[in-house]
């Protein structure tokens, strides 16, 4: 009889092997993430322009992925993974919750901009629970 508990080779395939609550949130996470391309380009005074916090968005969300299968590589899955969101997303979410006045909430944008930050917000408070956890020895997720 094999004891050994195999690790799934990548952190997708950990959230996978995870629970449906989980899934949903990291899917919910992604799409509020990945939703910023729809924003990128606006028409403003008949010309295209691109808008700076969809742009920071999508950068954080790439940097935190990298970070993420950095630390999943290396320690595994545990409670650290959610320095790669708090080192990558914070500056994106300060950005655009600086800017969140300008949108207001009656253009298709100002909508999104602030599912973000509430959805990151979210994210980045239980980011910052896990990394404290794992630091002060409790590291299984």
């Amino acid at each position: 009889m094999n004891d050994l508990i195999t690790t799934p080779a990548t952190l997708n395939e950990a959230i996978l092997s995870g629970p449906v609550w989980l899934q949903l949130w990291v899917l919910t996470l992604v799409l509020a993430n990945l939703g910023a391309l729809l924003f990128v380009f606006s028409r403003e005074q008949g010309a295209w322009r691109v808008r700076k916090e969809p742009v920071a968005i999508i950068f954080g969300f790439i940097v935190a992925a990298l970070i993420m299968d950095w630390i999943y590589g290396s320690y595994g899955y545990v409670r650290l993974l959610g320095l790669g969101h708090l080192l990558a997303w914070t500056p994106a979410y300060i950005y655009v919750l600086s800017q969140r006045k300008r949108h207001g909430v009656s253009s298709w944008f100002g909508k999104y901009v602030h599912f973000y930050l509430l959805i990151a917000g979210i994210s980045l408070c239980i980011d910052t629970v896990d990394v404290i956890r794992y630091l002060l020895g409790d590291g299984a997720l």
